[in-house]
């Protein structure tokens, strides 16, 4: 597939953590900034991997950068970075809508991605709703109670209500609303699977479904879109967890994606 122009991509916010020679783009989720990832930050490899956590157009360190919010624009944007911290080739990791996001940076350049790494994610597909489940998610974006409900909903209401309270937090504080009122639509709306499909990209690629995770991003959604595209793909449930394992069993993802990455790093120089 050409390249997609890059004329309006800029230099995205973003926070790095390590000093490795394996860098890695982390995305926000749709609920929050890259802040999600917190708990994960004690346990990675910081002499194998630079990571840096980027926070795209709408959220975070990003929440002033005005601009279309899709997932070419992130992908763009995510690629400008990458050439901004002078990497070549690098791995990605989407989590929940920003999937669609490293679906398409594998669609624009695949021969700069050397892994692929998609948490609870949306596919190319989009989430297809009712008018009703849609009705909900838009409730969220004012409706204090609706973003404790579905922070319960995404956890097979099995979590405390704290946890629900600080997902409320992070979606009041670290996101721009009319920003996230476009990004409801790309990831509900911008099916692009018909590329994906056609492309059938061969980047190694990683899906981390929960158990207790909602309808649409269970083992089989996944598997009835990934698994069919992707020719190396590879799906992993975390038992005991909902839709966010960054944040209830960061141990045990860090482990799952750093063992993934390391399959798919550079060789080390002769002599090493």
């Amino acid at each position: 597939m050409d390249k997609v122009p890059a004329g309006d991509a800029v230099v995205l916010g973003y926070e790095l953590v390590g000093s490795g020679p394996e860098g890695v783009i982390v995305f926000n989720d749709w609920l929050a900034d890259c802040t999600s990832w917190k708990p994960m930050h004690l346990y990675l490899d910081k002499e194998a991997f630079t990571y840096a956590f980027v926070d795209i157009r709408g959220y975070g360190r990003s929440i002033d950068i005005p601009g279309a919010h899709t997932s070419t624009q992130a992908a763009l944007d995510a690629f400008a970075v990458a050439d901004a911290l002078g990497w070549e080739r690098f791995h990605i990791i989407g989590f929940s809508m920003t999937g669609m996001v490293v679906e398409r940076m594998v669609l624009i350049d695949p021969a700069r991605i050397k892994s692929e790494i998609a948490v609870g994610p949306v596919s190319a597909k989009a989430v297809k709703m009712s008018p009703e489940r849609r009705a909900f998610f838009e409730s969220t974006l004012v409706d204090d109670d609706a973003v404790r409900e579905l922070a319960s909903r995404i956890t097979d209401h099995r979590l405390t209500k704290e946890w629900s309270e600080h997902k409320l937090m992070l979606a009041r504080t670290t996101r721009d609303h009319a920003a996230v009122r476009e990004y409801l639509d790309m990831w509900t709306l911008d099916d692009f699977s018909a590329e994906i499909a056609a492309a059938r990209p061969e980047t190694p690629l990683l899906v981390v479904a929960g158990e207790w995770d909602q309808e649409s991003f269970l083992e089989e959604d996944l598997k009835q879109a990934f698994m069919v595209w992707h020719p190396n793909a590879e799906l992993v449930v975390i038992r005991n967890c909902g839709h966010c394992p960054m944040q209830e069993t960061p141990i045990y993802l860090t482990t799952l994606v750093e063992a993934f990455m390391r399959r798919h790093a550079s060789p080390a120089p002769a002599g090493e």
